[in-house]
């Protein structure tokens, strides 16, 4: 049997979990779209370096641990309040 987890324990798990899946479905998403498919080689290569180079893949990153970190605090204070 698994034990319930507190309120900041939530929130640190959903900010890594959101934080993580963003950051997963941005890189692997713009290797994806910008870097197969064009017969070099190389280019899938150089736009996993330029994702990860690029601000804006970790700013959505944290937008995404944000919105996780939100979402463990509403779930654990809405469990609180049940007791």
């Amino acid at each position: 049997m698994s034990k319930l987890r507190s309120t900041p324990e939530l929130v640190v798990a959903g900010a890594i979990g959101g934080g993580l899946i963003v950051w997963v479905l941005v890189v692997f998403g713009t290797v994806l779209f910008t870097g197969t498919g064009t017969g070099n080689f190389l280019d899938p290569w150089r736009a996993l370096g330029r994702v990860l180079m690029t601000g804006s893949t970790w700013l959505i990153a944290a937008g995404g641990a944000v919105a996780g970190g939100v979402v463990g605090a509403v779930i654990g204070g809405r469990r609180d309040k049940k007791k």
